[in-house]
């Protein structure tokens, strides 16, 4: 049987196949820790759960406004007015099935076949993928001690660039974006006609102080943001992201999106609607969780591998690379042998455009963290 073209060349998502074979490990009675996942561990905020509750008892399972219901997307714009100094109205945000949908309806509005998407590396591993879905073919473009280079950025844009995807705090390095090269990336993109796509997922966990900014700020007309409930309130499950974006383009991915989802399920909006109601003090408590987290995994990955500390996300990015050679060919290798030898699941450099490193998440309790790591240590 013949398939696609598109089909056969997307790759398959590197962290739902590691996270596959891991709990095939764990159908045979393994005890495997799993470092793979971006995903929060703690509750969904009780307030979350209630107003979902309600929604469903009430009988809140209609369709809706397939954009998304009006005061979820009325809030999200204010939010973004007054938090991050995002010009946005209501009618330019589209509530979407997570962020991967929404930066899927984004290269899809605004690539075609031939065009080309700058993907700064490392990276998400959907990120190419979801440029390759849109038709278009992704061009890595190396950072600098994980920040934009953009001097390579500049010698990457070809007449053929329609985008570029950014990620602050970044997926997997944890590096921020400072406010003076998000700047300059805006200006590149209005003299060299491109758009920004700036996935924001992690914008709730920075540390130490550090300061996050939005690309869309210092150039609101030629950035999508994008964004979603998923970590900054656990709510994984709920299926819950959006895109803000200038006017024109937020209609052409509005009438996109209608042909592929409709609505998002309305009873987990109502549930996002409640967390836009929570109080500072709740997303600096999950904030203050993490940062704890991030200084042990960051002291214990740093006993073993060479690390940047991680000033923003949800992973350490270990450097791997003195481990490399006779024993282990390539990072592949070695985030196998910890799963088999060690129990522990990490994502392997390579799946993110950078082969020598592994990715550790710290979404665990800091004791699970703990036996991890000792864990490497005897596998090692």
């Amino acid at each position: 049987m013949r398939l696609s073209r598109r089909a056969e060349a997307v790759a398959e998502s590197a962290t739902l196949r590691l996270s596959a074979a891991a709990a095939r490990l764990r159908a045979g009675g393994r005890e495997v820790l799993s470092l793979l996942e971006g995903e929060p561990d703690l509750p969904v905020p009780p307030a979350v759960r209630e107003a979902t509750r309600r929604a469903l008892a009430r009988g809140d399972t209609r369709y809706s406004d397939a954009a998304g219901l009006p005061e979820l997307r009325a809030l999200i714009a204010r939010k973004l007015r007054a938090a991050d100094g995002i010009a946005v109205e209501p009618e330019d945000v589209l509530v979407t099935n997570g962020a991967k949908q929404a930066v899927y309806e984004a290269l899809q509005t605004v690539c075609g076949p031939g065009d080309e998407v700058l993907i700064p590396s490392p990276y998400w591993v959907t990120f190419p993928e979801a440029a390759r879905l849109a038709g278009a073919r992704p061009v890595f473009v190396p950072t600098r001690a994980h920040q934009l280079d953009l001097d390579a950025v500049a010698r990457a844009v070809t007449p053929r660039t329609r985008a570029i995807i950014i990620n602050s705090p970044n997926n997997p390095t944890g590096a921020i974006y400072p406010p003076a090269a998000l700047r300059a990336l805006g200006r590149l993109a209005a003299r060299r006609d491109f758009v920004i796509v700036s996935d924001e997922a992690y914008e709730a966990f920075v540390y130490d102080r550090a300061p996050h900014a939005s690309a869309a700020s210092f150039a609101p007309q030629r950035t999508i943001t994008v964004r979603t409930f998923s970590k900054s309130f656990s709510m994984t499950g709920f299926r819950v992201g959006f895109l803000a974006a200038p006017p024109e383009i937020a209609r052409a991915a509005r009438r996109i999106h209608g042909h592929v989802t409709g609505n998002v399920c309305t009873f987990a909006q109502r549930g996002a609607i409640a967390a836009l109601g929570l109080g500072p003090a709740e997303l600096e408590r999950r904030r203050a969780v993490f940062q704890r987290r991030r200084d042990l995994a960051y002291a214990l990955a740093s006993r073993r591998f060479d690390c940047v500390k991680p000033r923003g996300g949800l992973f350490v990015f270990a450097d791997a690379r003195r481990l490399l050679g006779k024993r282990f060919k390539d990072s592949a290798a070695l985030a196998e042998h910890l799963l088999e030898k060690a129990g522990v699941s990490v994502v392997p450099g390579s799946a993110c455009g950078m082969e020598g490193f592994l990715r550790v998440s710290f979404t665990s309790p800091e004791p699970v963290l703990r036996e991890a790591f000792s864990r490497f240590e005897a596998a090692l």
